[in-house]
């Protein structure tokens, strides 16, 4: 890409915004933020998940600061306020096509704001709807990269990459709760412990086996 690192998009709406695995991410227009941050990373593939966590760890933080409510985080890429999701995020790499290297990671970041659709008002939410704020994007939208640049940044350092990994288990509402883990080889369920120091899952299985998810989706059982 010829876009400089950090280079930030924003969008008012998106007529096919999308989600992990293809899926669907509703994006009616003006109400919600729908954002995607352009990096150019010098490092291993380990870091695509890392990023998706100091994306995670800034809008929860910015969340916090704007709309003064506690922004959960359900591993690896969304925030929940009050049991329902708030933001979904999706990090995906770029390669060259010459080296075969990552040329760029485009973190995107879709957070609701205003009225939530009928069709997933039952599992999502708003910051409207959590706190009665409205006409708040722009502070929110500024406080998230304000917070993204810090925490990438210290994540670049890496001296403060545990810190970052601190502050996202705090924020892991799903800690000591029973999951059903699907990493498409098979299903199971198992009691979430925290996060490693490469942001995988530790989770505890049934039969006292402690596993590291680095990849798969987990539900609430």
């Amino acid at each position: 890409s010829n876009l400089p690192d950090g280079h930030v998009v924003i969008a008012n709406g998106q007529e096919n915004g999308r989600g992990r695995y293809g899926r669907s991410f509703i994006s009616p227009l003006g109400e919600g933020i729908y954002m995607s941050i352009l990096l150019s990373p010098k490092s291993a593939w380990q870091s695509i998940r890392l990023m998706t966590v100091c994306a995670a760890v800034a809008v929860s933080r910015a969340v916090e600061n704007i709309c003064g409510v506690r922004a959960d985080i359900k591993w690896v890429n969304d925030i929940f306020l009050n049991g329902k999701k708030l933001c979904g995020i999706l990090t995906e790499a770029v390669m060259s096509g010459e080296l075969g290297e990552i040329d760029t990671v485009i973190v995107g970041i879709g957070i609701n704001t205003g009225s939530v659709p009928d069709e997933v008002r039952n599992i999502a939410t708003s910051v409207k709807d959590e706190t009665g704020l409205y006409g708040i994007r722009n502070s929110l939208i500024a406080e998230v990269l304000n917070q993204f640049e810090t925490v990438y940044c210290d994540y670049v350092d890496k001296e403060k990459m545990r810190d970052i990994l601190n502050y996202y288990d705090s924020r892991l509402f799903i800690k000591g709760r029973e999951v059903l883990v699907n990493n498409y080889h098979n299903k199971y369920v198992a009691k979430v412990v925290g996060v490693d120091e490469n942001a995988a899952l530790i989770v505890t299985t049934q039969s006292g086996d402690e596993e590291h998810i680095t990849s798969g989706e987990i539900q609430l059982q």
